[in-house]
């Protein structure tokens, strides 16, 4: 909006959408992040290098998303600025987001998808509209704006599945034509996914979407920079580490690099630590004794850090942290893949429960919308 300063004879801009006014409207639909309110940085979320790289490009073209569209116009190519994230929890999805916002200054809105879906005949539809209709208007007025689904399989599960109801596979058809309609108009709103259920998302859901990113569980390698980072940052809250950490942890790692090493050149391909046991059957021929990296397998770095803070209970009140307390802090979170893989044989033991309950009641009805 533009107002005349008749006394000034000028062209003055007047701001509709204030951080508070932003804060206020859209944060009913989820957590608002403005840049200098945002702790991580991209540094922080170790790894995932090809990522960054790719959404470093990404950021830069949404900054400059006027110069960006008018390159496009005559080809006929819509720019999609449209990401999908999909992994296990904990493994840096929201975080990484929040630090690419932080760097190049776009504030974001992490929306809680149960928010949107609601009970009520034709409300759920209308939430997602009135969501992504607000965040055009902010990212047209502010240049740029960042729209995280998060969970959006609870928005997004697959229409063919028997075992939803007829209002999610509308709330699917709206929040696919919505997107179109964004990327159809050419405004600089960014519109992120993020879901731990890949498996569940609507085919139509995974084409709307330019980027698919993979986040899986950390390898040993990152795994050991993640302990070492946040070693780091309980040394830089003045607490004292045992060098018997850091001294225990490269000796492992020592060692699994050379069973890795050795296996490699006797099967001929790469031995991976998250297939079979066989890495870690060959490190239990010369010790027992189970290492920070072995026990964190499967962990995430949220479980890490988790850990990390449970040990800082005792560390704080001996001013040390010892390599026991670090090792059965994290032992004591466990790992999130332990909790994922309980929760998809709890999932597929229902549906077949269910399936079971409705093989001889299923109709034409079942089959759901015809695909966009």
């Amino acid at each position: 909006m533009r107002k005349i300063n008749s006394s000034k004879d000028k062209v003055e801009d007047e701001i509709t959408f204030s951080d508070e006014v932003i804060k206020n409207r859209i944060g009913k639909y989820g957590a608002v992040y403005f840049p200098s309110n945002i702790q991580e940085s991209i540094e922080d979320i170790l790894g995932n290098e090809t990522k960054k790289e790719i959404l470093h490009d990404f950021f830069k073209a949404l900054k400059k998303y006027n110069e960006f569209t008018k390159q496009l116009k005559g080809s006929k190519l819509n720019p999609s600025l449209t990401v999908l994230l999909y992994g296990p929890p904990g493994t840096g999805k929201t975080s990484l987001t929040r630090g690419f916002s932080k760097e190049y200054d776009i504030p974001l809105c992490v929306v809680e998808t149960d928010r949107l879906v609601s009970p009520l005949l034709g409300d759920t539809i209308k939430q997602i509209r009135n969501v992504v209709e607000l965040a055009a208007e902010i990212a047209k007025e502010r240049g740029s704006f960042i729209l995280f689904f998060d969970e959006i399989d609870a928005i997004g599960s697959e229409r063919s599945n028997i075992h939803e109801v007829g209002e999610i596979k509308r709330a699917v058809i709206s929040f696919l034509q919505v997107i179109d309609r964004i990327n159809y108009e050419g405004v600089p709103l960014a519109i992120f996914g993020a879901t731990n259920h890949q498996n569940q998302l609507d085919s139509a859901i995974w084409r709307r979407f330019t980027f698919h990113f993979s986040f899986e569980f950390p390898d040993y390698h990152l795994r050991k920079k993640i302990i070492e980072s946040f070693l780091d940052k309980v040394k830089n809250a003045k607490i004292g580490v045992d060098e018997s950490i850091y001294t225990n942890l490269n000796d492992e790692y020592g060692r699994i690099q050379g069973i890795s090493n050795n296996l490699e050149h006797k099967l001929g391909y790469i031995v991976s630590e998250f297939e079979g046991n066989i890495l870690w059957d060959e490190l239990h021929k010369k010790s027992e004794m189970k290492g920070l990296l072995e026990l964190s397998k499967g962990y995430s770095g949220s479980d890490i850090e988790r850990g990390t803070k449970v040990s800082l209970l005792k560390a704080i009140n001996t001013e040390r942290l010892t390599y026991e307390l670090f090792y059965n802090s994290l032992k004591l979170v466990g790992g999130t893949a332990i909790h994922v893989e309980r929760q998809d044989v709890l999932s597929d033991r229902r549906n077949k429960e269910i399936n079971s309950k409705r093989m001889g009641n299923r109709s034409s009805n079942f089959s759901g919308p015809p695909e966009i």
